[in-house]
């Protein structure tokens, strides 16, 4: 009997499905679009709420509004989390931050001065709840700005504008040593406070560039008069040398042969080059050489009478001018020789004539008679 009765019921069972079959499928069908619209529509909240992911530097605190408000004891950290939809999951960047802030301050004398700082600061780690309840998700705004403007300005208020530059780093552990102490109370961490800019009024900037300007002039003007005297040291040195020198020389008795000493040297010098002069070597006191430039009267005479002689080179010429001297030995010993000798093979050429201008002309000198007075 109870077999019987099972199998009958099953069987009832079956029949009513088949014939309600088409019935349901609709139902079910009508409800996954439906679902299926819900999801759609509705899921920036879910995701908000209900499917949480926390991404790499993030921390979240959970509020649960039928289990006592934020949940003190656990901190949820990175990856998928599933929120019921009456709770909330508040999230937190954890990472070190740089907030870039300007503060206007007075100086000490009253002059307004503009401060571009750059605050690094992070939660605590461990803390995070407490933050959240006792301070908020807007930290920066309600503690971290706040206290770092207000010890800037009780900093600041104790140095003149010119200071700030040269007092930088002093300043920096000044307000880092009284912000550390009331931002740490909130559950924050103050990493570091760096100046990146301080704005000075105009005036009192140009006051300060022109006063350094004139202090590098006054040290340019310094050096120059150390660089004069030690120029006018060198000078004295090298002047007592010379004197020495010349006692020296003058108290041997050989300072004249030391000067045409030093002429013939310069007279050697010079008629090692390839420009055309006329060297006047000797005299009858037994002064220093002459050296003459070639006038262009003996220029011409000379090329003519190159052009003529082709032994004749362009670089010795062959018209000397005669010594000052009045003695007619000497005017004789410059002139050429009346004929010069000829190669075998080369054909003997006249040697040119000799002109003499007339202003290097010496009037020969009479012979003196003996026993004439």
């Amino acid at each position: 009997m109870p077999i019987t009765y099972i199998r009958r019921q099953w069987q009832n069972f079956r029949a009513w499905w088949h014939s309600r079959y088409p019935l349901f499928r609709n139902y079910f069908i009508a409800l996954g679009l439906v679902g299926s619209f819900l999801l759609v529509f509705f899921w920036p909240y879910l995701n908000e709420r209900v499917f949480m992911s926390l991404q790499s530097g993030e921390a979240g605190v959970l509020w649960q509004r039928f289990s006592g408000g934020t949940n003190l004891k656990y901190t949820y950290g990175e990856g998928f989390h599933l929120v019921m939809p009456w709770d909330r999951l508040f999230v937190y960047n954890v990472r070190l931050q740089q907030t870039p802030h300007k503060i206007v301050a007075l100086c000490k004398n009253g002059l307004p001065v503009e401060l571009e700082v750059s605050i690094r600061h992070r939660p605590q780690d461990g803390r995070l709840p407490l933050l959240h309840t006792v301070v908020g998700p807007n930290y920066l705004e309600v503690v971290v700005k706040p206290e770092i403007e207000a010890h800037v300005r009780a900093v600041v208020s104790q140095f003149e504008p010119n200071e700030l530059y040269t007092s930088e780093g002093y300043i920096l552990n000044l307000i880092l040593q009284g912000a550390l102490r009331g931002i740490g109370e909130r559950y924050i961490s103050l990493d570091d406070l760096l100046i990146k800019r301080v704005v000075l009024p105009t005036k009192v900037a140009d006051s300060i560039e022109s006063k350094l300007i004139e202090e590098q002039r006054a040290l340019e003007f310094e050096f120059r008069v150390q660089q004069a005297k030690r120029e006018a040291e060198r000078r004295g040195i090298e002047a007592k040398g010379i004197l020495s020198f010349q006692e020296t020389v003058a108290a041997g008795g050989s300072f004249k042969d030391y000067l045409r000493y030093a002429g013939i040297q310069a007279t050697v010098e010079l008629a090692k080059s390839e420009n055309a002069k006329i060297v006047v070597i000797g005299g009858a006191d037994g002064g220093l050489p002459l050296i003459l430039n070639m006038s262009d009267d003996l220029d011409r005479s000379s090329s003519a009478a190159t052009r003529k002689n082709p032994l004749l080179s362009p670089k010795s010429p062959d018209i000397l001018a005669p010594p000052t001297s009045a003695d007619p030995r000497a005017l004789a010993a410059t002139l050429p020789p009346a004929s010069a000798p000829s190669t075998p093979s080369t054909p003997s050429v006249p040697p040119p004539a000799v002109t003499t201008p007339e202003s290097l002309r010496v009037a020969p000198v009479p012979e003196k008679k003996s026993g004439t007075p």
